[in-house]
């Protein structure tokens, strides 16, 4: 696909091994750490679609371009990386941290339907400002996926979809009020509509009309 990274790119960009069975493996997840930016390494990650979503908790003074938007990370914050909406990253310092999981569609399968909430939407909040205090939560559950996925626990990947989920949820707590009520506005009209349209499907105006003239 044109102007878009895939999974093997990923691994390939931090010279990291690809996994045995990575070309199997449709259910992939794994999870990284970022480093302080090395002399010599672009500043800009390219404007392009990904194949997989990615959670993000990142330390340093950065920038996300969107197609009709830009966020600025002034200290610290979390983001959601949806495969439908490319976005550029750019470091305005070489001061960077964090850590960040990347999954593929198919990984959550028949677990949740985690596409359908706002961090992975294009109407909804993608990157997060974070205070200290938020930030040593969020730390704490990363910390939680990391020791669950070098575990040789058979049900691991349970355990870690539930702790993706608390990631999701905490974002979810800090979206702007004003696009949830417009979310709740936006379903009440389209539940209204079909309402409506059902009800004229079931009784169709001329059969109405007909109905109150006999009465």
């Amino acid at each position: 696909m044109e102007n878009s990274a895939r999974l093997n790119e990923v691994y390939q960009r931090k010279n990291d091994c690809v996994p045995e069975d990575f070309q199997n493996e449709v259910k992939h997840f794994n999870l990284f750490h970022l480093k302080p930016l090395e002399p010599g390494k672009p500043l800009v990650i390219p404007y392009r679609r990904r194949d997989f979503y990615k959670i993000m908790l990142v330390m340093g003074n950065s920038k996300v371009l969107y197609a009709d938007k830009e966020v600025e990370i002034k200290k610290q914050a979390l983001s959601f990386s949806n495969p439908m909406i490319p976005y550029q990253w750019e470091h305005l310092d070489r001061h960077r941290e964090g850590v960040y999981c990347i999954f593929s569609t198919d990984f959550f399968d028949q677990f949740g339907q985690f596409q359908q909430y706002e961090v992975f939407q294009s109407q909804g909040t993608h990157v997060f400002e974070l205070s200290d205090e938020q930030v040593t939560e969020v730390s704490s559950v990363f910390e939680k996926v990391e020791s669950e996925f070098n575990s040789d626990y058979k049900y691991k990947y349970d355990l870690i979809k539930n702790l993706l989920f608390e990631l999701i949820h905490f974002g979810l707590k800090l979206q702007p009020a004003s696009q949830i009520e417009n979310k709740l506005n936006s379903a009440s009209r389209r539940i209204a509509s079909m309402f409506l349209e059902l009800l004229e499907r079931q009784f169709p105006i001329d059969d109405l009309h007909t109905s109150l003239k006999l009465r």
